[in-house]
């Protein structure tokens, strides 16, 4: 059970500060970027707060503040008072591309890489849960303001002449290949949370997702000046689903958390520009516009355990799995609602642990596990760890994260042997390596 402190004088003005500042964060920060295999619907391990994703991002059995209106509404009643929550990242994005290199003989020698990219982007969250009933049943609302869905995403390369182009000059550069991929689908949760029994809660939340996905991409041809395009495309989308939730105390130690969380089928419309250049440097142009637009997005399934042993200072452990049928998916640039791009159902497991110490400064450690929904052969593991200070009626925290994904994907350009020569044969695929490193702080205020 959370409690609060007696607020002490000049205390809460500091703290409004900080939390008005996380909340314009929230509103005005671009997202974090993604792994390419991601792009298409949106991060599978998206930022929510420092606290959180330092426990590996578990909150289906745990209370979370306003945030558990979009983890599990159950555990909302759990709030005795006021909380707030704001924070911010900063995720370090590397992408290597790697295609195999064979000598004269044809015999493998190494992995040669093709491209390599590095970015840096910011990400945000706020969240408020306040308890409305004094008496009685405990009542409990939770808003939170998050980056649902995340699109971002960036890759440029240079393709040059390996002396065995029709040019004499060595390394020139023949073509700049660029794809940049922007937006969120962010997520505007408002849930309720009622203590049924001592030992059973249930609660409901209603989500308003918004907001938009632009790709575009561009290839400079300085050869063929004929070859040059530009091709932007931006889907404008909101939705509505919900989540209901169910929270039981086996025992004063062991709690459980159950949530289903409905489709959410997000329509708008989609509108863009295709520019091509011609022989005579001129561009033609070809405008987009789609009406009909939607992404409708599968159930959720999550739950978990969490395990409160006799220790003091207090330590907690949590451990949960969410099970998301991708197969329901359904995208209005794939028409047809029996899966046609073949999309694999995941598993997301999560792993989280907090021991707080004496002074009362938690650490916290967590490791998170989830398949790829476009390659079954694909899946992204998360080290995660941080740190809470308290300060006067909160406390700040941080959290550091390690993430890696492997995976083989066609290339996003060509590399046309019949224009550039042999010495731009490659493999139809490449391997990539998508390496995250992601920074969190925050600070929870409980009055």
């Amino acid at each position: 059970m959370t409690t609060s402190n007696q607020i002490q004088p000049g205390a809460k003005p500091i703290e409004m500060i900080l939390l008005t500042a996380a909340l314009l964060l929230a509103l005005t920060v671009p997202a974090l970027a993604v792994p390419q295999i991601m792009t298409d619907y949106g991060d599978q391990m998206a930022w929510r707060s420092a606290e959180i994703n330092a426990m590996g991002g578990t909150g289906s059995a745990l209370y979370r503040g306003g945030y558990s209106a979009l983890y599990n509404p159950a555990f909302l009643p759990v709030e005795d008072s006021v909380r707030l929550d704001g924070g911010f990242s900063l995720s370090q994005q590397h992408e290597d591309r790697f295609v195999p290199l064979f000598d004269s003989f044809q015999s493998y020698v190494s992995d040669a890489a093709v491209a390599s990219n590095r970015s840096h982007y910011w990400q945000s969250g706020f969240a408020f849960a306040q308890r409305l009933t004094t008496e009685g049943r405990a009542a409990t609302l939770g808003v939170s303001l998050t980056d649902r869905y995340p699109f971002q995403y960036d890759f440029y390369e240079e393709v040059r002449n390996p002396q065995f182009y029709p040019i004499e000059d060595r390394d020139i550069v023949i073509e700049e290949r660029e794809m940049e991929v922007t937006g969120t689908l962010r997520n505007l949760s408002v849930g309720m949370g009622v203590d049924l029994h001592p030992l059973l809660s249930i609660g409901v939340a209603a989500n308003y997702a918004f907001g938009q996905r632009t790709e575009v991409t561009r290839l400079s041809d300085n050869w063929n000046e004929d070859g040059s395009y530009r091709i932007e495309q931006e889907m404008d989308l909101d939705g509505v689903n919900f989540i209901v939730g169910l929270k039981s105390a086996l025992n004063e130690r062991v709690e459980l958390g159950f949530a289903w969380e409905s489709q959410l089928k997000a329509t708008g419309k989609t509108t863009g520009e295709a520019h091509y250049a011609d022989p005579d440097s001129s561009f033609a142009t070809t405008s987009i516009a789609l009406d009909d637009t939607y992404f409708r997005y599968p159930n959720r399934f999550r739950g978990g355990l969490t395990f409160l042993p006799r220790t003091d200072p207090r330590t907690v452990f949590s451990i949960e799995m969410e099970y998301i049928p991708w197969h329901e998916m359904a995208d209005s640039r794939y028409p047809g609602y029996d899966n046609p791009r073949n999309l694999d159902d995941t598993r997301d497991v999560r792993v989280g642990v907090e021991h707080t110490f004496y002074n009362g400064m938690p650490v916290r450690f967590g490791f998170r596990h989830v398949n790829s929904y476009l390659d079954r052969d694909t899946s992204a593991s998360l080290f995660t760890a941080g740190i809470g200070v308290p300060y006067r009626n909160g406390s700040f925290s941080a959290s550091v994260e390690l993430g890696k994904v492997t995976s083989v994907q066609d290339h996003l350009f060509p590399y046309d042997s019949d224009e550039f020569g042999e010495a731009y044969i490659a493999d139809p695929q490449a391997r990539v390596e998508d390496t995250r490193f992601r920074l969190g702080v925050g600070y929870r205020l409980s009055y």
